[in-house]
């Protein structure tokens, strides 16, 4: 049985208990380590996201965990810079960092790019660190066309073609922008920079930045995208398979989900022959395999993960943890939109 890898998790509950109940099933799939991306950029999130994650990370140990913490952009800590917040994630004992400030909802309300000045502290630092960085820049490219939309995207608030929000081109060109201020910088672009309708820019990209990488972690348009030239996709993985990385998304608030197994899914994606073949555990969604040789499935699904997160994690110190919760809980005590980062605050302290 092969073990994974998964680069890209995701944890709300603000509840040891049932995130612990999530990972469990996950661990059924053989995963021997996952990178839990924090949110506390994201609105509506937490602000203790990162301490959430740390303290899963802590005393969560069926898997190895890896934290990506994620730097606060909304009050009280709007005013801290980006480079201080750096420091501080990896000191508490976060091993990367995740970036969900250019999905287009938070690009938007930020009104600046990661591409602007005030990064360029933070970035130079990670990029001299070698810290592991991913970043999820734009989204599919039908979230501007209303017409192409699920109901359920355009109820989450993902319609981004009513003239109020950048361009999809526009969100690459600032990824690219910050990506030219910093070649040497360990990244990985999610959901495989929305690129699968678009061969010849992801070849472009690949050669253009050799640090970068891409998650597979779905919207399953991604496979949509594989699907219309499954011979160029198989080609394309075999020659690049040290820089395209295991992913899923998964979350410890996707219940309904729990017994579709998206990381079945994923895999299945990659060992299937190259035809046409359901995936039964996504409502029987066409797709087509890409029939990857054991050295890439090996490489894909976990050795390049472990090569660009490191195989040791950092330490935490609780401690110390406990004492950020404790000034954290001070700090937000009076604002109403942190109640249950602070409620979780209490119930650890």
């Amino acid at each position: 049985m092969r073990s994974f890898s998964d680069s890209h998790l995701h944890i709300y509950k603000y509840d040891y208990n049932k995130t612990a109940a999530f990972l469990d099933e996950i661990l059924k799939n053989n995963v021997k380590e996952a990178a839990i991306q924090s949110l506390a950029a994201y609105i509506g999130a937490g602000v203790a996201q990162n301490l959430y994650a740390l303290y899963m990370k802590h005393f969560y140990k069926k898997i190895k965990l890896y934290v990506f913490g994620s730097f606060q952009e909304f009050a009280p800590y709007a005013y801290v810079p980006y480079e201080k917040q750096a420091e501080h994630l990896l000191d508490m004992g976060c091993d990367g960092i995740k970036m969900i400030q250019m999905k287009p909802d938070v690009r938007k309300l930020l009104g600046k790019g990661i591409c602007h000045p005030d990064y360029d502290k933070a970035f130079s630092l990670l990029e001299e660190r070698n810290t592991p960085v991913l970043i999820h820049s734009g989204d599919p490219e039908t979230f501007w066309d209303i017409t192409k939309m699920s109901e359920d995207h355009i109820r989450f608030g993902w319609y981004y073609g009513d003239g109020t929000y950048l361009s999809s081109e526009e969100h690459y060109a600032e990824t690219f922008a910050r990506l030219d201020k910093n070649p040497r910088l360990n990244v990985v672009l999610a959901h495989f920079f929305f690129l699968s309708f678009k061969p010849d820019e992801a070849r472009r990209v690949l050669e253009k930045y050799p640090n970068v990488k891409f998650d597979l972690t779905p919207g399953w348009e991604m496979y949509d995208g594989f699907a219309k030239d499954a011979d160029f996709w198989h080609d394309f993985f075999e020659e690049n398979s040290e820089r395209i990385i295991f992913g899923t998304d998964d979350h410890d608030r996707r219940e309904a989900y729990r017994h579709k197994n998206i990381h079945k899914s994923v895999y299945s994606i990659l060992t299937h022959e190259k035809t046409d073949f359901n995936i039964s555990t996504f409502e029987n969604r066409p797709a087509k395999g890409l029939d990857l040789s054991d050295g890439a499935l090996d490489k894909i699904c976990r050795e390049n993960f472990l090569r660009f997160a490191g195989e040791n994690t950092s330490e935490i110190i609780l401690d110390r943890l406990l004492s950020e919760a404790e000034k954290m809980l001070f700090e937000i005590k009076d604002v109403k939109e942190q109640e249950n980062s602070a409620l979780w605050i209490k119930s650890i302290l």
